[in-house]
């Protein structure tokens, strides 16, 4: 049997609007999503007419203990669907159908799980369609779909009745004596009206018409309209209802009942657009743009916190290195009014001799190059933990991160409610310390290279003076500490000799090199301070990003929320 006919523009305007809304997964807008999804599916299954011939949907809504179950079983004449005097047996909707094409499809919006006859009764289930085949003795004409309490202790259980309600093209309203005038049934009073959705009201276990009557004018009150009030007269007693208002005639109008067409249901439908509009306003678009504007706040709050140096300098590395290169340095001996000096000095040179020197000097032997070098000059010149100092830099960043989303109410509980998600936002601390030791590392490396090798302008004064007489004795003991180089050229009186001419011609040469060299350990130190701080700044802003990303996750993009409003906008149009 076909139910639907193609879709119209309003129902595509809706399926937009549904669309959008399933983009909205986010944790505050979970609940008022899907109950917004559900009333606008239930719309679309109201805006759809269905075939001529197809069964009427009855809901069946009451409170608890009202017997809900036993009267869907009464007018089915078969034991259908599980009821019990102590307890509720109707966790979710049980649907009694004669044939499974008698119900739509989608119907509810839920999964359909079939039940056959031979598995009587059936007990409703969370979350589904139990759809119960009725027996061929049931005549019943409609198709009778029994709901959980509405008063019942469970919100579950609420929430899955007040869905059938909003999916219903007609409803019966059952009471007992003890609980018509129950609250919970009042609010639906109303809205069977406004949604122009075919009510029907029955007292159960009613003992006296007096009590009828009494619940007739409280419906009229709340509806506004006269209504015929149905009674089950309760077994044991002696109270008979009306033939026009008894279970006789019931069954016989639930055999023919038809849904309201027309003009009523163009108004009902009105209405639950409106609704729906309102609904949307109210739980989901106006709360989370301001959701959206504090979080846009603390966003620029946190970009604005993308410079951040960590404030280090690793020259403390190098200065002992430069000092060493500057001592190992012919030109830094013979430097402008440095020789003469260095050479009248001789004796105290001697007793100021490098261990190593004084040893060549006097035994003719050297001492070996000390291990370790980068580790002992780093002791040597109190060099600090760099990768705990980086640590705490991004600890403090991490801190300023926290404190700026803490700021709000709203990222407090954030913060709180989601804290293991928050967590994972938070890059390793570790991760900054081990910038500073890789860079360190690759420091370290070319402190060892540097440390032993003979600076380039000694090199060079070295490949001269091995052309000189008796040059190639001078080199080996210039090699061995420069120091001797100087000495040398006193004690061998050849001051004035070709060495001198050497000496002397490098003064030109001498501001050049010395410049290079004392600018080479200083310009090794700023590049890895430079890349200290370029990693650093990149890992903050990582950091910073992976935060941004948590936060905006927490609620809609105003992209996402200005797609529901146009699609609601149309749909007023419409």
């Amino acid at each position: 049997m076909d139910f639907f006919k193609p879709s119209t523009s309003l129902d595509s305007i809706l399926a937009s609007l549904d669309e959008a809304l399933v983009q909205l997964r986010v944790r505050e807008s979970l609940a008022p999503v899907a109950r917004v999804r559900a009333d606008l599916a239930a719309l679309r299954f109201h805006l759809s007419p269905r075939a001529t011939q197809a069964p009427t949907l009855l809901v069946v809504l009451g409170g608890t203990g009202t017997g809900k179950s036993t009267l869907v079983n009464r007018l089915l004449g078969a034991n259908v669907s599980a009821s019990s005097f102590r307890r509720t047996f109707t966790a979710g909707c049980v649907a009694v159908v004669e044939e499974r094409f008698n119900l739509p499809p989608d119907w509810l919006g839920l999964e359909h799980f079939t039940v056959e006859p031979a598995d009587f009764p059936a007990r409703g289930a969370p979350d589904r369609l139990v759809v119960a085949l009725a027996p061929e003795s049931a005549n019943v004409g409609a198709v009778l779909v029994d709901t959980p309490d509405l008063d019942g202790d469970t919100p579950a259980h609420h929430a899955q009745a007040d869905r059938a309600f909003r999916w219903a093209p007609a409803v019966l309203f059952v009471v007992s004596p003890e609980k018509y005038q129950m609250t919970e049934l009042l609010p639906y009073y109303r809205l069977a009206a406004r949604y122009g959705t075919a009510p029907m009201f029955v007292m159960n276990k009613c003992e006296s018409e007096a009590m009828r009557d009494d619940y007739a004018k409280l419906v009229a009150r709340h509806t506004n309209t006269p209504h015929t009030i149905y009674a089950v007269a309760r077994d044991d007693a002696a109270y008979e209802p009306p033939p026009d208002a008894n279970l006789d005639t019931l069954r016989a109008l639930v055999r023919t009942l038809t849904p309201h067409i027309g003009p009523a249901r163009e108004q009902g439908l009105a209405h639950r657009t409106d609704d729906l509009l309102g609904r949307i306003s109210d739980q989901l678009l106006t709360p989370l743009r301001k959701l959206r504007t504090e979080v846009d706040q603390t966003i620029h709050v946190l970009r604005s916190m993308e410079t951040a140096p960590p404030g280090l300098d690793v020259n403390p590395v190098t200065q002992q290195l430069r000092r060493r290169l500057q001592q190992r340095s012919v030109l830094y001996l013979i430097g402008p009014g440095k020789m003469i000096d260095r050479v009248r000095q001789v004796p105290g040179l001697l007793l100021r001799l490098p261990r190593y020197a004084w040893d060549l000097a006097s035994k003719g032997k050297t001492a070996p190059t000390p291990t370790g070098v980068a580790e002992a000059l780093a002791r040597e010149a109190g060099v600090p933990d760099f990768s705990a100092l980086l640590v705490d830099q991004f600890a403090i960043v991490q801190s300023r991160i926290d404190d700026a989303l803490r700021a709000s109410p709203e990222g407090e509980k954030r913060i709180t409610t989601d804290a293991e998600s928050y967590a994972t936002s938070k890059l390793a601390r570790a991760s900054a310390g081990a910038i500073a030791d890789e860079e360190l590392a690759d420091l370290r490396e070319w402190l060892e290279k540097r440390w032993n090798a003979t600076p380039r302008d000694t090199a060079l004064l070295l490949k001269l003076v091995k052309h000189l007489p008796g040059g190639e004795k001078l080199t080996r003991w210039s090699e061995a500490a420069p120091y001797l180089l100087t000495i040398v050229v006193a004690t061998h009186h050849a001051f004035f000799g070709h060495i001198d001419l050497v000496v002397l011609g490098g003064y030109g040469l001498a501001a050049w090199l010395m410049e290079r060299m004392s600018n080479e350990v200083a310009s090794r130190t700023r590049q890895t301070n430079r890349r200290i701080q370029s990693r650093f700044e990149k890992l903050t802003h990582d950091q910073i990003q992976e935060s941004i990303h948590w936060l905006d996750a927490q609620v809609p993009t105003a992209a996402a929320l200005d797609r529901i409003e146009n699609a609601t906008d149309e749909l007023q149009k419409a």
